[in-house]
């Protein structure tokens, strides 16, 4: 269905953008709710999960080369039973763009714009992910690149320009209320990384997987890695009870950071998490078409963008009332739900196909 290809690096570069700004935009005021000043404990416990996550959708592309995940689902487990599960892996990538696209629109209409309806700004980035997706992967994976080169420099400069302001002994009691808040952080972040699924549908079609394991597994590490300073910011400069009570906790960093007399550093915030929610949507809107696409066995995939984009649009509408209701929703339900999907069933899917296939 696609005839171009992509270099392994701009697919887990593609993986890389889809985790990090919905992780650090929605998901670690979640993990501070849970695990508090202990989130950094949360992370270092997610590391061997996150690692297994890149492993299995690595092994499963390398035994299936050509397939994506919704094809060879359906290889492993029959006709029926495989369109059933890889269904879920649809609707899985379906909603997790309505989720990503509502954080992006929150974001904006709390914490910038309070007066501008939300659905200007789902308007307007599914708008410019449609566009993308219908331009085609290569075009997808280029511009990512582009911005993955931007969205770095920005994160580390604001760790470093902050290190100055940061009390590490706010990290102390260390597990205070036990080990049970620190594993529902380090679950919350399993769910998060297991998103990571959504580069097997990527996969097929870069031009040399021979090192894929190797670089997915590396690339899961990064990810980690690239988290510890949004993670523990925070609480270093905040302290635990503060920054639990902030709903967008690194933005709130940007706000406040000052360099000499420059000034409303949070327009870098904006920037960065702009192009990473672009990042996130359009790789999750070409998940999600070339998924049903194949589903149905159409000839192309891009004929689907524009409708599923404006249903996104409406779903993300309703899926709640409020961002409450959708932080109680990652907080409570989510890590179950996606964690089964993004980690769980692959798992099953790589035993399954070892026994059946022979292949290791």
């Amino acid at each position: 269905m696609e005839k171009v290809r992509i270099s392994a690096v701009q697919a887990l570069m593609l993986g890389i953008a889809s985790v990090t700004v919905t992780g650090h935009l929605l998901f670690i005021p979640v993990v501070l709710t849970h695990a508090g000043r202990d989130g950094w404990l949360s992370l270092l416990v997610a590391l061997g999960p996150a690692l297994l996550v890149g492993y299995v959708i690595a092994r499963l592309a390398q035994l299936f080369p050509g397939r994506t995940l919704v094809e060879y689902t359906e290889e492993i487990f029959g006709k029926w039973i495989g369109k059933l599960v890889s269904l879920l892996f649809i609707f899985y990538f379906f909603h997790d763009t309505t989720i990503a696209l509502r954080g992006f629109g929150e974001f904006y209409t709390s914490a910038i714009t309070p007066r501008t309806p939300i659905v200007v700004y789902f308007s307007a980035i599914m708008i410019m992910a449609v566009y993308a997706v219908r331009s085609g992967l290569e075009v997808l994976a280029r511009t990512n690149q582009i911005f993955l080169v931007t969205m770095i420099p920005v994160g580390l400069l604001a760790s470093i320009l902050t290190q100055k302001d940061k009390d590490y002994a706010n990290f102390l009691p260390i597990l205070e209320y036990g080990p049970e808040p620190m594993l529902m952080g380090a679950f919350t972040l399993v769910s998060l990384f297991s998103t990571f699924i959504a580069v097997g549908m990527v996969f097929p079609y870069i031009s040399n997987g021979k090192k894929l394991k190797r670089f997915s597994v590396a690339t899961m590490a990064i990810l980690i890695v690239m988290f510890i300073g949004p993670m523990t910011g925070p609480t270093a400069l905040f302290g635990a009870e503060r920054s639990v009570g902030l709903n967008f906790p690194t933005f709130q960093i940007l706000r406040d950071m000052k360099v000499g007399e420059l000034q409303r550093l949070d327009l870098l915030g904006i920037m960065l998490w702009s192009m990473g929610s672009f990042s996130k949507i359009s790789v999750f809107l070409y998940a999600t078409s070339l998924g049903i696409a194949q589903w149905f066995r159409l000839k192309d995939y891009r004929i689907l963008s524009v409708p599923l984009g404006a249903l996104m649009v409406i779903v993300s509408l309703l899926n709640s009332e409020s961002f409450i209701e959708i932080f109680r929703f990652l907080k409570d339900t989510y890590p179950y739900y996606s964690a089964f999907i993004g980690l769980l069933l692959p798992m099953i899917l790589l035993i399954a196909a070892r026994f059946r296939f022979h292949r290791h």
